[in-house]
């Protein structure tokens, strides 16, 4: 299985959609994923990623769903405060995957990390890829090629838990453009029974070089 993640574009967050330079990146995207198989969409339930997916709905002729624990949190945002004193600690092993970890993050704002990644455990095994400690046990082999629109904030929280890395370590330091797509790669190791996501493109925007676009930092 093949899932892309993808930030909406630029956004117009007063009106719950994307800007009239958002709207030239989601064409752009939509140009690109054009050549692009894709089985399912799905989208944030806001505005900006939902209209950030409709391009590509269109020139595919398909229909996205909506997947509500994908929506943006200020949880998911990189903390400002950052010191050298901070401390980050955890343990890893591929039976338990990452445990007992001290993270730069308050309890309130766990909550929502915690629920993303129960969510995200949840979706992966629908589609066939039931989570054990830090791989994904095979129930079902699946092909399928998904794309998910959502969000900067979500998509690196997202990215890090699928990385099998402990929240708060790696959003620090991605940083997704507005429009880019980053590939998980999900192979079905029919031998073992088990797989686990490999990143194959971070923040892909290809498709801005090719219309010619600036790129976004906002």
């Amino acid at each position: 299985m093949t899932l892309y993640i993808i930030r909406h574009a630029d956004p117009d967050y007063e009106n719950n959609t994307i800007t009239e330079f958002g709207w030239q990146e989601a064409h752009a995207l939509a140009d690109w994923l054009n050549d692009v198989h894709l089985d399912k969409i799905y989208t944030s339930p806001l505005g900006r990623a939902i209209d950030t997916a409709k391009p590509t709905c269109e020139i595919k002729g398909m229909t996205s769903e909506i997947l509500p624990w994908t929506e943006e949190s200020m949880d998911y945002m990189r903390s400002s405060n950052i010191t050298p004193e901070t401390e980050c600690s955890y343990s890893y092993s591929i039976q338990k995957g990452i445990y007992a970890f001290k993270d730069f993050t308050d309890s309130d704002r766990m909550k929502t990390v915690e629920m993303m990644q129960k969510n995200s455990d949840e979706f992966l095994a629908s589609l066939g890829y039931e989570r054990e400690g830090a791989l994904y046990k095979i129930t079902k082999e699946n092909n399928d090629a998904i794309a998910v629109f959502c969000h900067g904030g979500f998509g690196g929280a997202w990215i890090t838990h699928l990385l099998g890395n402990a929240p708060g370590i790696y959003w620090q330091t991605i940083s997704l453009s507005t429009s880019s797509v980053t590939t998980f790669v999900f192979r079905n190791h029919t031998e073992t029974g088990y797989t686990r996501p490999v990143l194959c493109r971070l923040g892909e925007i290809k498709h801005i070089y090719d219309a010619g676009l600036r790129i976004n930092t906002r």
